[in-house]
């Protein structure tokens, strides 16, 4: 890259740093995620060190963050409050520890490991003992004072058990189980949810009426003295916070080793999703504060500390070009086609681009080197794009204005993000809708798989949902296709009668209702009764459902009006469709209690699920500190294992037969 390339490239990413610091720090939330800022961040610092006489004085480099907002009283800062440089791997601690342990002439290091919580810095001050001021990190010289926001934190005493004077610093962060309470409150008020506890945690603090921030439920855990402590260690100053009542990160060791640190980082990364807030990381600082007096600060960060990040396997690619599908409910995500790469064990040759919204922000052109990991291990996504390495002939994506399988003209709604085809014949919608009304969750008809609903589509068996009832009808012209024997035959036609009387709740989620997840389903089920009183369903019935806000009641009623859907649902009624009723156990003494299944059953899992909802337990994915019993069949893998390690009730379909009678 030539000092012009690289003048092209620092503009680029500095105009990007700069409006992601903007929308976080100004607004408490950021359009892209932490993995996403990083890469463009460590971009910008390796181009102005290799280009010096393009580092500009006001860089995002230079700086903490953004500006304070206007909306409190600036406040300027006693003592900085500096971020973190980050490291991700082994190598890059192993790193940083010898080039610590090289400054100060020494062999060994005494440090201090604290779990890294995933919230907003804050600075504490306490008067005489007296809190008198909470000011937020803003630039790292000037914050906001947000001291009556931060007086609601419930576990911030506000009197200390000694009249003493302080400065600390600290993270205020949202529970998850806040989080998601806040998050059901804002979709039934038909608003945007938050997209993590940190961006919540941020608007939160920034709310001008202190009483809404005290209903939040906000948290503090402190980790540092800047001023008004004379011990010379800092494991001794968060002891002594601890002794004046103080709420302290409980999460900390102290290591005298680089092999010490590295296990504490390892099996926190382990254990993270225990924690009932969420974690980024760990934060490492030498405890002798001569060492760091001694080490200093860069004009960003302190050198005596650093942040070992937790990250995904990552790794690189080209992308060789975009194709765009269309899912059930029409939206349109476009796909990258990549270089071959080893991920994770697998080879991955495609991986989402989420949207056309993400690749703006991103910036992403076609040929450009990408990093690509797996969202929760399992799926491809784009996370980042090195713009360094961008060829001079590649070419920014476009977003289509039609549907790439119908051609009819694409629409994006104001509080959407993606692109949606609304034409209801789109073939790709139709393969969607029908693989998911006969999925597990939904009708829950066996030998009708994707390749099979492919193929009877293209043949001309099946142009919509009731289609599937007339099969029956055309058995002989079955016959005559590909692989398609008298037993296979058989086995699909009985598999079709038997998902005639599925539970009603299982009809409803199967219809693909938009924004009606199992839950809703099962809630407008059961004031259903019966499949044809959908029809009548009016708003004032829909508005009266628990936990429907507008949005849902909107998507509801909207579907039931259109004539398509309800001449569907005439269909299957006429077609012998006839769902059980959902019935309301009086029985709900597990009320309160959540169990997670796993394994391979006797019974299905929807029929488990069905049985312990009804009796009031509450059916989480996964397990965690607040799962109550574990219901394990056979093959039982890492769920098993979890609960094992958490003391988890361990119950066999038998014994948890037992338990609920």
């Amino acid at each position: 890259m030539d000092i012009l390339q690289a003048e092209k490239a620092i503009k680029e990413l500095t105009a990007k740093i700069n409006q992601f610091n903007d929308e976080y720090y100004e607004k408490g939330e950021c359009s892209v995620d932490d993995t996403a800022y990083d890469l463009f961040m460590s971009q910008l610092i390796g181009l102005e060190t290799s280009f010096p006489s393009l580092q500009n004085p006001d860089s995002p480099s230079q700086r903490v963050g953004g500006l304070p907002t206007e909306q409190f009283e600036n406040v300027r800062h006693n003592h900085p409050m500096l971020s973190l440089s980050n490291l991700y791997s082994e190598q890059d601690l192993r790193n940083w520890i010898d080039s610590v342990q090289s400054k100060l002439e020494k062999n060994t290091i005494s440090a201090v490991c604290e779990i890294k919580i995933d919230g907003l810095a804050i600075s504490i001050i306490f008067k005489e003992g007296v809190f008198i001021q909470a000011i937020t990190r803003g630039n790292g010289e000037v914050g906001d004072d947000v001291s009556a926001n931060v007086k609601t934190i419930q576990n911030l005493p506000l009197k200390l058990k000694k009249e003493v004077s302080l400065e600390l610093r600290g993270e205020i962060y949202l529970p998850k189980e806040k989080f998601n309470k806040i998050n059901q409150f804002k979709i039934k008020s038909n608003e945007p949810p938050f997209k993590n506890p940190r961006n919540a945690a941020a608007g939160t603090i920034r709310l001008k009426n202190p009483k809404t921030v005290a209903q939040r439920g906000l948290e503090l855990l402190l980790y540092d003295v800047v001023d008004g402590r004379d011990s010379l260690f800092h494991s001794e100053n968060l002891n002594y916070l601890e002794s004046l009542g103080l709420p302290v990160n409980p999460h900390r060791q102290k290591c005298s080793s680089g092999e010490e640190i590295l296990q504490f980082c390892t099996d926190w990364q382990n254990k993270k999703k225990n924690l009932p807030f969420d974690i980024d990381g760990v934060v490492i600082k030498l405890d002798s504060l001569q060492e760091r007096q001694a080490l200093g600060f860069t004009s960003k960060s302190p050198r005596w500390a650093t942040a070992w990040k937790f990250k995904a396997e990552k790794v690189t690619s080209k992308i060789t070009s975009v194709e765009n599908s269309i899912g059930r409910t029409g939206i349109l995500t476009p796909v990258a086609n990549l270089v071959p790469i080893q991920l994770l064990g697998t080879e991955v040759k495609r991986a989402t681009l989420h949207n056309y919204e993400q690749i703006s922000r991103l910036g992403i052109h076609v040929g450009d080197t990408v990093y690509v990991e797996k969202g929760g291990d399992i799926i491809p996504k784009i996370v980042g794009v090195d713009i360094t390495q961008r060829p001079e002939d590649a070419k920014p994506l476009v977003a289509p204005i039609e549907c790439p399988v119908c051609h009819s003209q694409l629409i994006k709604e104001k509080t959407d993000v993606d692109l949606r085809c609304i034409n209801l014949s789109c073939p790709a919608i139709l393969q969607g809708t029908l693989e998911h009304f006969v999925s597990k969750k939904g009708m829950d008809i066996q030998f009708l798989g994707s390749s099979i609903v492919r193929l009877l589509i293209n043949e001309g068996f099946i142009k919509n949902l009731v289609d599937i009832y007339n099969l029956k009808e055309k058995k002989d012209e079955l016959l005559q296709l590909e692989g398609f024997g008298d037993k296979s035959v058989n086995n699909l036609l009985s598999a079709i009668e038997t998902s005639k009387t599925v539970p009603l709740n299982q009809l409803v989620y199967a219809l693909g209702i938009r924004h009606i997840g199992e839950k809703a389903a099962k809630i407008i089920s059961i004031t259903l009764g019966e499949l044809p009183a959908l029809l009548s369903l009016d708003k004032n019935t829909l508005e009266g459902l628990q936990d429907f806000g507008p949005i849902m009641v909107e998507s509801v009623f909207n579907w039931v009006q259109n004539e398509k859907n309800r001449t569907a649902v005439l269909g299957l009624i006429r077609a012998g469709v006839a769902p059980k009723p959902v019935l309301i156990s009086n029985n709900r003494r597990f009320e309160g209690s959540t169990v997670v299944i796993t394994g391979t059953l006797s019974q299905s899992r929807n029929l488990w699920k069905q049985r312990l909802e009804d009796l009031g337990f509450k059916v989480a994915s996964s397990v965690s500190t607040n799962t109550d019993y574990l219901l394990a069949g056979d093959k039982a893998g890492s769920k098993l294992k979890k609960a094992q390690e958490l003391n988890v009730t361990v119950l066999s379909e038998d014994e948890m037969t037992q338990l609920i009678q």
